[in-house]
């Protein structure tokens, strides 16, 4: 029976913690059962994307739900940088951690720490719901693990944060995360993610985590990407979403039996 007096673990975060690498999903349509099928499959976490995704409160609500129902860690990926309120809304909601979308200053980390940690680390208010089992756990046993159960991520895809990127690392986030989409159409070079203006940046992002002993995040096209990836020393690999498995492999299945 599951232990309802105590925090759930962050299954994810205990991976990196043991230096091993971590494999994500994403979810952006509002759907519960999508995250409780990528759970079934194996993935350490799926990204619930409220950045591009059809998502309101009460669809991260439901999609938690579908994510503890496969047994897989709910990070929600907010709207927008420097939003508090939605940064510790999602984890009232239960989610087990924030990804944060254009990280481009130090001030911007820290914001995320602030919002996403209780005192004394960060400046979270107090209103947790699932994440105490609805009052099963007290506050005190609450709080004292916490802060140790929640995974703060920041995305890098702006120049702006490739230049501060070291600072930005030395703030103590769990992770950055290179943004190559973003960071090739900031370059100028379209959506062209392996130009030298993208690969020397996701290097140098890289290095920066590495240097300050945090987890670095990067989005793998393939299984051979995910390799390499793996590698080069990344610990976060994240690989499309549900809604794209389904395109593809639709696709592939119609496209061989209009060959037939």
């Amino acid at each position: 029976m599951t232990n309802t007096t105590a925090i759930r673990p962050n299954l994810a975060k205990r991976k990196l913690q043991n230096g091993e690498v971590v494999y994500a999903s994403s979810v952006r349509l509002p759907e519960s059962g999508l995250c409780e099928l990528l759970g079934y499959a194996g993935w350490d976490f799926v990204l619930l994307d409220g950045e591009h995704g059809a998502m309101d409160a009460l669809t991260i609500d439901r999609l938690v739900q579908g994510c503890f129902a496969g047994e897989t860690v709910p990070i929600v990926r907010v709207l927008r940088p420097n939003d508090p309120e939605a940064v510790m809304h999602a984890l009232d909601l239960g989610a087990q951690g924030i990804l944060m979308p254009h990280c481009r200053t130090a001030e911007d980390a820290k914001g995320l720490k602030n919002a996403g940690l209780y005192p004394a680390e960060g400046t979270r208010g107090f209103g947790p719901g699932r994440a105490t089992n609805w009052g099963r756990m007290s506050g005190p046993d609450y709080l004292a693990t916490a802060n140790e159960e929640t995974l703060l991520l920041a995305l890098i895809e702006d120049s702006e944060g490739v230049e501060n990127v070291e600072a930005i690392a030395a703030v103590g986030l769990d992770g950055l995360w290179v943004g190559v989409g973003d960071l090739a159409l900031g370059f100028g070079v379209g959506t062209d993610r392996d130009h030298p203006k993208v690969t020397n940046a996701a290097a140098r992002i890289l290095a920066a985590c590495q240097a300050h002993n945090i987890a670095c995040g990067y989005p793998a096209r393939n299984i051979e990407e995910a390799r390499w990836a793996a590698q080069q020393g990344y610990r976060l690999i994240g690989f499309g979403g549900v809604e794209q498995y389904v395109m593809s492999e639709s696709r592939r299945f119609l496209t061989g039996m209009s060959c037939s």
